[in-house]
């Protein structure tokens, strides 16, 4: 929410937090806030939600949200540039055999020609409010990454602010100035119109849209409020599930690369963005008769590929930006988010300003010597998506100096740590019953609907909501399926 005038935590007494807690965990269960419990059949608890509000800067805010439709525009120039992802992403391609196949899958239809020139996306960048240690501890927005393919909470994290507007109400906040201050977030809803322009754009009332998910997937809560808000704006429109499995079971193309007998206009992908997405060479074929297909792809192959870390570290490296876009205003926006990023196949970093300490010439130092020296200031990634595959702190000084060769690390990124300014709250987890007061720090997230036939003609390009993540201090990954943080607003 807007900086406000919030009740402190630490003011409530242990009977008012104790109620206020099993009153969270019953509105979460009526209203969908929900997650599928592993391992446990038809079994669901509540996902983690903090118990206030968090305020954040407007002025941040606002600046995430207006960056949003330039890094669309940037994302769809590279997708659309093969030369661009094929130089760039084959230098890790020999250590990365994900990358690899989607490459691989990528080069094969553009030689066949591409069925599909739309490009769609539902996306997701990531900040974090950095606190600067040197300019009287201002705060600045800090890009974390940009995720162009299966970006999650979409559908419960639309549902959040009212959650805390109950909380308000029900501790005696009346303040009307203070919960008007928590941010509506319409992005179901943003989402489900994005999807429907696409289905209309195809051009065939009678095809489906299909969400491809993952096997047993904890997550379908979340997925299910965005395909009702399909349904609500449009009861005419068939939505179906399938996993990649049952993609390579029953999926035909026709001559002219229509997708299944019932003709498919849209597929969005919820599963398909990590290496255990694909468990057989079957999700591998499945993956290549989609792409090859004339449905709309959300997203492309292409644009899954622009996504990847290896490409994130590639753009803040001198002149690329301009190498791909003329609006220096835009250039400017994007790039004030960025931090170092600095490739361990190349061992040198390019002198930015969180990073000069380290620099022998004022140019170049040796990246590995760099991560040893000082691992608390930086992470270590890997060139996908997924959580709760990066190293930090110690982690990296005992990855590197394990590793055998440098072909076991080269393709991993390494990226100046950001570090936001820590509030107290309480996350309530459904498998927890502490529910004391701790040290948090959030990671902001906006969405965005991204939709055009070419650089030359955007049908839909704008933000569309947030997601508030907010975890212990102490916790590195901030992952809401894996409960190591609570949704916020």
């Amino acid at each position: 929410m807007e900086t406000a005038m919030l009740p402190k935590i630490d003011q409530l007494t242990s009977d008012q937090r104790s109620i206020i807690v099993q009153k969270i965990r019953e509105w979460c269960s009526c209203h969908g806030l929900l997650m599928r419990s592993p391992h446990q059949g038809p079994v669901f608890h509540h996902l983690s939600v903090t118990l206030l509000p968090t305020a954040i800067s407007k002025v941040l805010f606002d600046q995430a949200m207006q960056i949003q439709s330039d890094f669309h525009q940037l994302f769809d120039v590279i997708a659309r540039n093969y030369n661009f992802l094929d130089q760039h992403i084959r230098r890790s391609l020999q250590d990365d055999e994900f990358s690899t196949r989607l490459m691989n899958i990528y080069s094969q239809v553009v030689q066949e020609g591409i069925a599909q020139p739309i490009n769609f996306i539902l996306s997701r960048s990531d900040y974090m409010l950095h606190k600067s240690r040197n300019d009287n501890n201002q705060q600045s927005l800090k890009q974390v990454e940009f995720n162009t393919i299966a970006a999650g909470c979409p559908g419960t994290t639309s549902i959040v602010p009212s959650l805390h507007r109950y909380v308000l109400q029900e501790l005696g906040i009346t303040d009307k100035n203070i919960s008007e201050k928590i941010i509506d977030n319409n992005c179901a809803e943003s989402f489900a119109d994005g999807i429907l322009t696409a289905w209309n754009m195809y051009g065939n009332d009678k095809a489906i849209i299909m969400f491809v998910i993952m096997t047993d997937d904890y997550n379908v809560c979340d997925q299910r409020h965005l395909e009702y808000a399909i349904k609500k704006a449009d009861p005419s429109v068939t939505v179906v599930r399938c996993t990649l499995a049952e993609i390579a079971d029953k999926g035909t193309l026709g001559d002219d690369k229509t997708f299944l007998n019932q003709e498919v206009a849209v597929v969005y992908y919820r599963s398909g963005y990590a290496p255990n997405c694909y468990p057989s060479e079957k999700e591998w074929d499945a993956r290549l008769l989609v792409e090859r297909s004339r449905s709309i792809k959300c997203p492309n192959i292409a644009t899954h590929l622009a996504g990847v870390k290896t490409i994130q570290q590639v753009l803040t490296e001198p002149g690329i930006l301009e190498s791909l876009i003329s609006d220096k205003d835009a250039i400017e926006r994007m790039r004030s988010t960025f931090v170092g990023l600095y490739s361990l196949e190349d061992k040198c970093c390019y002198g930015f300003p969180d990073t000069s300490r380290y620099l022998e010439d004022g140019n170049s130092k040796n990246v590995i010597d760099m991560a040893l020296k000082d691992p608390e200031s930086f992470v270590l990634k890997p060139p996908r998506e997924g959580g709760g595959n990066n190293y930090f702190g110690e982690e990296i000084r005992t990855f590197l100096n394990s590793a055998k060769n440098s072909d076991e690390y080269s393709s991993y990124i390494l990226m100046d740590r950001i570090f936001p300014e820590a509030s107290n709250n309480c996350i309530i987890k459904a498998e927890s019953t502490n529910e004391g007061t701790e040290k948090v720090v959030s990671e902001l997230g906006i969405f965005g609907v991204y939709i055009s036939r070419g650089p030359d003609e955007i049908i839909k390009n704008c933000p569309s909501g947030y997601l508030l993540r907010t975890k212990n201090i102490n916790q590195n990954e901030s992952g809401i399926r894996s409960g190591a943080a609570g949704l916020d607003s």
